[in-house]
């Protein structure tokens, strides 16, 4: 009996050592630096949101945060490789709304699956969006834009982000519900996509009021509309939206963090905490989100997975209404 009990004793301690043990570990998290892979080429809004992200979360965590490109594929390029890393919590993952809602529709193949794949983390923030012309361009208005697309269909170059993107998508559902024609023209990123539109390569483009607005000011190009959640963005308040030129399309990009399904739950939640303290802090926004009319938004793992189901269900519409051709990989 006394046998059982010292025994049992023993086995009790063990376990206590144990528990410490694992308890230890998880306090320790993480112990080396942390791979932050980004769906989009250096120097877009994405990529810059991502730097941003990593300067104010690698103090907090006490690792470096290194930033890898992976752009292309609307998005699918980074999704894959996100998808594909191993899942213990040192590969975390930016990644567009674009390749987590659009691509499941656009795409006829996709070569991951955001449910079985991915984990939501964190939902960092919404993307206004410039619909700009190259100055050569006369419109200056949609209305205008349309007339001018429909007097002389497919002479007006569109660039965009890569087929399926959401900067394709404003062209193909303009197409769609006014009857006209662009040349579409994808791009790999917003850098070389700047570079066709200052340049008038394409006549008309995409990007967020804040990168576009230097372009602005030195005349290459002039913003038409701008597709916001409800009002003017306040760094173009003289520039009406979309919705008040008569076109009801409230759809914008935005990026979310994820990590592979699989990653323990603490970690998630590590994560998840240490970003919302940074879209909370309005000295961290001010400086790095305002100036790309980047709204942040933040709130729980959970919350996050049901926003996706919801903007999932807005791209599937508006991937039908624009009756646009699955792409083949």
């Amino acid at each position: 009996m006394k046998t059982a009990i010292v025994g049992s004793r023993r086995f009790v301690t063990g376990l206590q050592i144990l528990l410490l043990a694992g308890s230890a570990v998880a306090q320790q998290y993480p112990s080396k630096p942390v791979r932050l892979i980004v769906s989009s080429p250096p120097g877009g809004v994405t990529d810059t949101t991502a730097r941003a992200l990593a300067k104010g979360v690698s103090p907090a965590i006490s690792q470096p945060i290194v930033i890898e490109n992976r752009g292309g594929a609307s998005g699918n390029i980074g999704g894959t490789a996100c998808a594909r890393s191993t899942a213990d919590g040192y590969t975390l993952c930016l990644i567009s709304g674009a390749a987590i809602t659009i691509n499941p529709f656009a795409f006829a193949k996709m070569p991951f699956n955001v449910d079985r794949d991915l984990s939501p983390v964190a939902h960092v923030g919404f993307l206004d969006i410039a619909i700009a012309v190259h100055t050569s361009v006369p419109a200056n208005s949609i209305k205008e834009l349309v007339d001018m697309a429909r007097s002389k269909p497919g002479v007006l170059n569109w660039g965009s982000l890569g087929v399926g993107s959401n900067s394709h998508m404003y062209m193909v559902w303009l197409e769609q519900k006014s009857g006209v024609h662009f040349t579409h023209i994808p791009y790999r990123g917003s850098p070389a996509m700047f570079i066709a539109a200052t340049t008038g390569v394409v006549q008309v483009s995409t990007f967020t009021p804040g990168t576009v607005l230097p372009h602005v000011k030195s005349g290459k190009l002039k913003v038409l509309a701008v597709v916001t959640g409800k009002s003017r963005s306040s760094l173009m308040p003289q520039v009406p939206t979309f919705q008040e030129q008569g076109f009801e399309l409230d759809f914008r990009n935005w990026n979310g963090l994820f990590f592979q399904k699989g990653v323990p739950a603490d970690m998630t939640r590590r994560w998840n905490v240490e970003v919302n303290k940074l879209l909370a802090d309005k000295q961290f926004t001010g400086r790095y989100f305002a100036p790309m009319a980047v709204t942040p938004s933040g709130g729980t793992p959970e919350s996050f997975a049901e926003f996706i189901k919801s903007d999932r269900a807005k791209a599937a519409e508006l991937v039908k209404l624009a009756n646009m051709k699955m792409i083949e990989n």
